[in-house]
């Protein structure tokens, strides 16, 4: 079997190609920004066209619900995810394509969301996914759809791990923290941002298990949250962090950090995927200790 990822080259995209590349049956196809240009129809139809792919899990896109560019945002992860769904039909094969969207398509949960549960897309990122998730189940339905195309899409909830890049709460903490100086004659000082919201966090290496269970089990046309059900306070998780660190260190609002289209709570209710067989494997301690440790490393190097 021949399966693509794109976005290969990020966070996620290298822990997945690293788990499905442990399969010997299977050729594994990276796709990223050197490679084609989701953006530009010709540039990526030439390179599916090269490949022929089984499956896709395509990952590729704009990931921060910080960006102000609805412009880019829109062309890269709405208008790139229909390049891809219009050359996979082009070329005919039958594919099956997972594509990974968000829990904050859902907004505010007071309670943890289900698939049912009603969108409230806040940012201009919740927003562009929750279009190429329309956009592709339409192009793939009905009489006109692209019937030799499968789609699952998942709607992840906040995932962390070692190498995630700074500007997510996880690693700007971490960096912050292995950088602190601080000793038994005084404390080091962390600028950081809305503590009072809360995330249900959970590992990368949880989440790319649970894109493969997806794939192969998830039934064409329908979503999965991928999520753990509970959520724990960004203040909570930073306390845990300076915990592991041993080091004494207190900590400041910076109100520059804070952005206008937080969340309160987002949580998912993940009892779909788990009759698919999937339940998260690391626990938020280990999780927390190995990015931790990253960053550490990373600062010394």
């Amino acid at each position: 079997m021949k399966i693509l990822v794109t976005g290969s080259d990020g966070f996620v995209g290298k822990y997945l190609m690293e788990l499905l590349k442990r399969s010997k049956q299977d050729q594994v196809f990276g796709l990223d920004r050197t490679q084609a240009d989701i953006t530009n129809y010709q540039s990526v139809k030439k390179y599916l066209e090269k490949i022929k792919p089984d499956q896709v899990y395509h990952l590729a896109g704009f990931a921060s619900g910080a960006g102000k560019d609805k412009e880019l945002i829109f062309k890269v992860n709405v208008n790139g995810s229909i390049n891809i769904l219009k050359a996979l039909h082009e070329i005919g094969k039958p594919v099956k394509i997972l594509l990974a969207s968000t829990a904050y398509v859902y907004g505010n949960t007071p309670k943890c969301a289900s698939e049912n549960s009603k969108v409230d897309a806040k940012s201009y990122y919740d927003q562009s996914k929750l279009k190429m998730e329309k956009e592709a189940l339409r192009l793939c339905s009905g009489q006109a759809g692209s019937n030799n195309i499968e789609i699952v899409i998942t709607r992840a909830s906040n995932h962390t791990g070692p190498g995630q890049k700074l500007g997510f709460f996880v690693p700007d903490f971490c960096s912050q923290i292995a950088k602190a100086k601080s000793d038994a004659f005084r404390h080091a000082i962390i600028e950081v941002g809305n503590l009072d919201v809360e995330r249900d966090l959970f590992d990368v290496r949880d989440v790319i298990r649970a894109y493969k269970i997806v794939m192969d089990k998830g039934k064409a046309g329908k979503i999965y949250n991928i999520g753990t059900g509970e959520t724990v306070s960004v203040k909570d998780i930073l306390n845990k962090l300076i915990k592991i660190s041993g080091k004494d260190i207190s900590y400041k609002i910076d109100k520059t950090k804070m952005r206008k289209s937080d969340i309160l709570k987002n949580c998912v209710n993940p009892s779909k995927i788990k009759k698919l067989g999937f339940e998260p494997k690391i626990s938020l301690e280990k999780t927390l200790q190995d990015t931790y440790r990253y960053y550490l490393i990373l600062g010394k190097m």
